[in-house]
C-alpha cells in the first residue's frame, strides 16, 4: 500500500516500474516524507491487523506470520520504513483497486495484459496500522498471524509469502513467487517470473502471467481465475470448494489433477484434451471433453488455444505419462511431499 508523496520514494514510483495499480492506493492515503533508512533489525508495535507493503527491486524477500502484534523486518542492506497510524489509514483504504495494463517485449513479440479492476473485500480488524518498506536485497519481515493486508512489489528475485491468510496483492516483474499455507483473498501477478502455490486454501484467488507458468500443489479453492499467455498451468492434486474456477493459457498447456468432486469442461483449441481419470464419467471428443467427477460439484473449466489440456485424478505421480508429456513445457516438483520449512527461531526470524 503506498500512502505516501515522499519526495525521494515519488521519484522513483512515479518514473519506473512500480507506477500503476498499486499508485492509485497510494494517492488515496495521506502524504508523509520517508523515514531514514532502518537498522538490520526494527521492530514495531503494530497491533493485530496492520497493513504491510514492501516495495523491492531486486532481492529475496520473506514475509512470515508470528504470534506477536509487532512487524519485525530483519534486512541485509539499509531499508526505507515508515510506519503509519490508523487514523491516517483507515479512512483511506479503497473498495477495489485498479490493476494498470502491463506490456513486456518476449521472444515471441510484444505481450500485453490489460487493466482490470480487483474488488476488496472487507479487512479484517477494526483498526489498522500500516508499515512501508522499501529496498534491496535479502529481507525477511516477521508479521502478526491477524495481519489484515499484505502488498508485494518487486522487480527482480523472489517473494515469499508463508503461513499467511489474509487479503494479498503481488505483483512481479521477473520475480518468482511462492505462497506456502496462504489462504484468503489475493491478486497475484508476475509478468516473467513463474508463480507456486503449496497447501493453500483460497478464497478468492486472481493469478496472471505473461510468460510465466503456474504450480498449485494440494491446494484448495473456491473462486479461482488464472491467466497465462505463454506459460503453462498446473493445479496438481488440488480440490475445489463450492464456487467457480477457471484456468485458460494461450499458448500453454493447462493440466487439473483433481482430488474430490468437480464438473470439469476442457478445450483445446490446437492440441487435444487427455482424460486420465480413475473414477470419472468422461464424453466429448479429441479436443473438447466434459467430465463428472465423484458425482459432479464445483464448476471447473480449463482452455488452452495452443496447447493441450491434461485431466487426471490426484497427483500427477500417479500418472507418469502426464509428467512426462508436461516435463518439457514447466518446471515440475521432483516429489509430491516436499521436507518441511525450517520454523523460525521465537527471538529472531531466519535470514
Amino acid at each position: 500500500m503506498m500512502l505516501s508523496r515522499g519526495p525521494r520514494y515519488n521519484e522513483s514510483v512515479r518514473g519506473g516500474f512500480w507506477r500503476g495499480a498499486l499508485v492509485a492506493l497510494a494517492a488515496s492515503l495521506v502524504s508523509l516524507v520517508l523515514a531514514a533508512p532502518a537498522r538490520a533489525d526494527e521492530q514495531f508495535d503494530v497491533g493485530p491487523s496492520p497493513v504491510l507493503n514492501v516495495n523491492v527491486g531486486r532481492g529475496q524477500v520473506t514475509i512470515q506470520t508470528w504470534d506477536r502484534p509487532q512487524i519485525l523486518i530483519s534486512s541485509a542492506q539499509p531499508t526505507d520504513v515508515r510506519h503509519l497510524t490508523p487514523d491516517q489509514v483507515d479512512p483511506r483504504i479503497p473498495k477495489q483497486m485498479q490493476m494498470q495494463s502491463h506490456r513486456i517485449q518476449t521472444e515471441h513479440g510484444p505481450v500485453t495484459l490489460d487493466a482490470e479492476p480487483f474488488v476488496l473485500p472487507e479487512l479484517s480488524g477494526s483498526s489498522h496500522d500500516a508499515i512501508l518498506a522499501q529496498g534491496d536485497g535479502r529481507m525477511t519481515i516477521m508479521v502478526p498471524r491477524g495481519t489484515a493486508m499484505v502488498i508485494a512489489h518487486m522487480r527482480a528475485g523472489h517473494l515469499t509469502i508463508n503461513d499467511y491468510r489474509g487479503v494479498f496483492v503481488t505483483h512481479v516483474r521477473a520475480a518468482e513467487i511462492s505462497l506456502n499455507n496462504v489462504g484468503g483473498t489475493g491478486y497475484v501477478e508476475s509478468l516473467r517470473g513463474r508463480v507456486v502455490a503449496t497447501d493453500s486454501s483460497f478464497d478468492r484467488l486472481r493469478v496472471r502471467t505473461a510468460t510465466g507458468d503456474m504450480l498449485f500443489q494440494r491446494c484448495t479453492s473456491q473462486q479461482i481465475q488464472a491467466n497465462s499467455v505463454y506459460g503453462s498451468i498446473v493445479y496438481d492434486n488440488g480440490s475445489f470448494q463450492p464456487g467457480l474456477a477457471r484456468f485458460e493459457s494461450e499458448h500453454g498447456n493447462v493440466a487439473l489433477g483433481v482430488r474430490g468432486n468437480a464438473q470439469i469442461g476442457a478445450h483445446s483449441g490446437a492440441g487435444h484434451v487427455v482424460s486420465s481419470f480413475d473414477d470419472a464419467h468422461v464424453q466429448g471428443d479429441p479436443a473438447t471433453k466434459q467430465a463428472t467427477v465423484g458425482g459432479g460439484g464445483p464448476v471447473v473449466t480449463a482452455t488452452s488455444k495452443n496447447g493441450s489440456v491434461y485431466l487426471y485424478s490426484g497427483s500427477m505421480d500417479e500418472h507418469p505419462h502426464v509428467r512426462q508429456e508436461l516435463s518439457g513445457s514447466i518446471q515440475l516438483p521432483i516429489r509430491e511431499n516436499p521436507p518441511p520449512r525450517p520454523l523460525p527461531r521465537p527471538d529472531r526470524p531466519p535470514m
